[in-house]
């Protein structure tokens, strides 16, 4: 049962969500064979304050 995390800073739409989800599991399933029922796609919205890059967080860019 393979898990796939996804974190995003926020802003994707459900649309966006769903498009990526829908890539990302027959990738999953192409490449390691498993039943696409099988497969869980988890998104984790990060606020613009909650991540950084190079000791800067995105908010302040």
């Amino acid at each position: 049962m393979p898990v796939v995390q996804v974190s995003l800073l926020s802003g994707r739409s459900k649309e966006q969500k769903k498009a990526m989800a829908d890539e990302i599991t027959e990738t999953v399933h192409k490449h390691s064979g498993a039943p696409k029922d099988v497969i869980t796609v988890i998104f984790q919205d990060v606020g613009t304050d909650s991540w950084a890059a190079g000791g800067t967080l995105f908010e302040d860019r």
